[in-house]
């Protein structure tokens, strides 16, 4: 005679394999959750890669008139407003640059404008304009001698974001949540064949605003959320290091390029000048 099962050995298998299913279910979710967050992010760095290498190509193209002398209209400005984990603790860069980076359009080419680069927080105005996504933020302005709508210049709107309404804020990157950035003002000294290593030569300050620094060191905080629990966020840095190549003139009192000289002054001093 056949044995069948008994109700005991039916309730454990049913019970064996709800626990099975719902190992799966979870096991599935996870990895489901895990490759969604994952892709998010990389499509989130991709774009802002993307933007941020515009951002880069901009500070390479920063311009320094060759007129023989240093000018804040022409340097390099950091406003330093904490650490930059939050919009609210970015920090503010300005510079002149040449070049479409940042600009756009064929004919931007020759032209030179003077670009201001920070993060703005959604509902944020500071910059004349309702902000309605937060991100990396720039406004550019061209460096005209005559203003619209005005028959002659001053020298307080010259060179200044004064005007609100004429340069208003462009989105550069979107899941940009921060900005810190630190500037080596001069390049390190060669003492002994050792050069002061990079990381400890950058500051936070940056008052020499009528030069341009010899390195920039941007940090920006881009939000991915956690695979496992979807309403914790974190925020992962994002690091660029340019180098700016009109540093050397920027400090040189804008010499002509070729039309250098060494002269040698009272103090014995190697000094340069045009011929």
């Amino acid at each position: 005679m056949k044995r069948g099962f008994t109700l005991v050995e039916l309730l454990l298998a049913v019970l064996l394999l709800g626990m099975m299913s719902v190992v799966s279910i979870v096991t599935y979710r996870a990895v489901t959750n895990g490759w969604r967050v994952s892709r998010e992010y990389m499509d989130t760095l991709q774009r802002t890669d993307y933007s941020l290498d515009q951002l880069v190509s901009g500070l390479k193209c920063a311009y320094y008139p060759h007129n023989g002398e240093q000018s804040y209209d022409y340097g390099f400005q950091l406003t330093n407003n904490g650490d930059g984990e939050s919009p609210r603790e970015s920090d503010v860069i300005e510079w002149t640059k040449k070049g479409p980076a940042l600009v756009g359009g064929s004919s931007a080419g020759d032209a030179t404008h003077r670009i201001q680069v920070r993060v703005l927080e959604e509902g944020d105005s500071t910059w004349g304009e309702r902000i309605e996504k937060t991100g990396l933020y720039a406004r550019v302005k061209p460096m005209a001698k005559v203003m619209p709508g005005s028959s002659s210049h001053t020298d307080a709107d010259e060179f200044t974001f004064a005007n609100d309404e004429l340069y208003r804020p462009v989105l550069i990157a979107t899941g940009v949540e921060g900005f810190d950035c630190r500037v080596q003002a001069k390049e390190p000294e060669d003492v002994g064949g050792n050069k002061k290593e990079d990381k400890d030569a950058f500051e936070d300050e940056f008052d020499a605003s009528n030069s341009v620094p010899y390195k920039v060191q941007m940090t920006f905080y881009v939000e991915k959320e956690d695979s496992e629990y979807a309403s914790r966020r974190q925020r992962v840095p994002i690091l660029r290091v340019v180098r700016l190549p009109v540093h050397e003139q920027s400090l040189d009192a804008a010499t002509l390029p070729g039309n250098e000289k060494e002269s040698r002054g009272k103090d014995g001093n190697t000094k340069r000048s045009g011929k």
